[in-house]
Order: structure tokens, then C-alpha cells, then sequence
């Protein structure tokens, strides 16, 4: 008699998998001139967000130095801290104008790089005039509300250097929220430096998105109470 043993079910990874394996060194960067790629051609950002619909585990952006920058997920608790902050943006988007975007929009700036932000904000202005190819991928330049959210693979310098990039690029607002610090970054065009909150109750969007408030110590530091630094 022949014992067939049944296979084992195959079980397709989830992005939150993907993130518990990934070592905590943060990004990985590529030499695409080295690799042959021109990063310079009229239509490499549309197609490198399409590479990037084409692999959803992880996040494509390239630095003004031609590096391919290749970051792990972010995990499901950092999914999170990005979700509150895109929810509560989108909903005072719906009140006051202007777009909302989540972590999957790119935006081009000037010295060249492409970048992600983890939340943004461009006035109706701005959005009534966007291109057909703005609409299909990259938005040309900084937005004028950025946040970036810092994850458990997440640099605090290579973060903080990225926001720098943001303000440079002509945003007129930044958050850069550390949850493991409890700390908050506001970045401010008129400012040479961030101003360093600790462990806030509440953010505010100032004179860029009049009325609008984050309560980041109930939606995102208390979720954060164990895993702080």
C-alpha cells in the first residue's frame, strides 16, 4: 500500500509577514546609474509607480542623487499611525477643499527626487490644475502639508533628513511624529530648525489647514506606551 502525504497549503504572504522578517536597518539604496537605469528620462516616474502597483509589499521612491530607495513595509501597527492621520485629514479635506493623499502618492521636487509621504495635503487650487499625468502618478512638487510618521525600521535622522527634503521642496507644513519618543517635529518654511514637541496632546494645522486638529497622543502615542525608546 502507497502513503501518499498530503502537501502542506501553500500561504501567500501578508505585507505584516513581510515586515516581522525584514531586519531593522531601514531602507535600502541602489545605484540606478550604476544598474543602467536612466532616472533622468521624461517618464521614469510613471513607470516606477507603476513598478510600485506592480509590487505592493514594498515602497519605491529615488533620491536627487539617482539611488533607487527600497523601504520594508511598515508593519500593521505603523499602518495604523499612518491610517489615523490620513482618516482625520481626509475628513477635514471633505469640509474645507483642496486633497488628501495617503502613503502611496508620489511627488517630484526639485533638485529630483521622487518621495512618498505618509500623509499630504495641496489646496483645490492646486489640484484643479493638475495634469493627466499628475492624476496618473507623480504630482509635481512638494505638498503644501506633509506628515511623515516614524515606523519601527525608521532612522530617526534619515527620517528628519527627508523632511528637510519636504520643506526645501516647498511644503508649508511638516509633522514629523516619532511614536516611540512621543516626540513631534513641526517644520515650518519661515523656520531654519524643526520645533520639538514632547508628547503633545494635539496638533494643529495652523494657517495651512485653518481648524484642523490631531489629537496624536490619544490616536497614536498611547498605542506606543510599551514600545518606547
Amino acid at each position: 500500500m502507497v502513503t501518499v502525504q498530503p502537501k502542506p497549503a501553500v500561504t501567500r504572504e501578508t505585507p505584516a509577514d513581510v515586515a516581522a522578517e525584514w531586519p531593522l536597518v531601514g531602507e535600502l539604496r541602489l545605484n540606478l546609474t550604476a544598474l543602467g537605469v536612466d532616472h533622468l528620462a521624461e517618464d521614469f516616474g510613471e513607470r516606477l509607480s507603476q513598478f510600485s502597483c506592480d509590487n505592493p509589499f514594498w515602497q519605491f521612491e529615488y533620491s536627487a542623487e539617482g539611488e533607487l530607495i527600497i523601504m520594508p513595509p511598515p508593519g500593521s501597527d505603523s499602518s495604523a499611525d499612518e491610517g489615523e492621520v490620513s482618516t482625520d485629514l481626509s475628513l477635514w479635506r471633505r469640509r474645507n477643499g483642496g486633497m488628501s493623499y495617503p502613503s502611496s502618492i508620489g511627488f517630484q521636487l526639485p533638485r529630483g527626487a521622487q518621495r512618498i509621504p505618509d500623509a499630504a495635503w495641496i489646496p483645490q487650487e492646486r489640484y484643479d490644475n493638475l495634469t493627466p499625468s499628475e492624476r496618473r502618478g507623480t504630482i509635481n512638487g512638494a505638498p503644501d502639508f506633509v506628515v511623515e510618521v516614524r515606523s519601527r525600521t525608521d532612522r530617526l535622522p534619515t527620517l528628519l533628513a527627508k523632511m528637510q527634503e519636504w520643506m526645501e521642496g516647498g511644503a508649508r507644513l511638516g509633522w514629523a511624529i516619532d511614536p516611540f519618543n512621543r516626540h513631534v517635529y513641526l517644520y515650518r518654511p519661515e523656520h531654519a530648525e524643526p520645533e520639538l514637541l514632547e508628547n503633545p496632546d494635539t496638533l494643529s494645522g495652523e494657517d495651512v489647514l485653518p481648524g484642523f486638529a490631531f489629537e496624536v497622543r490619544r490616536l497614536i502615542f498611547d498605542r506606543h506606551t510599551e514600545e518606547s525608546e
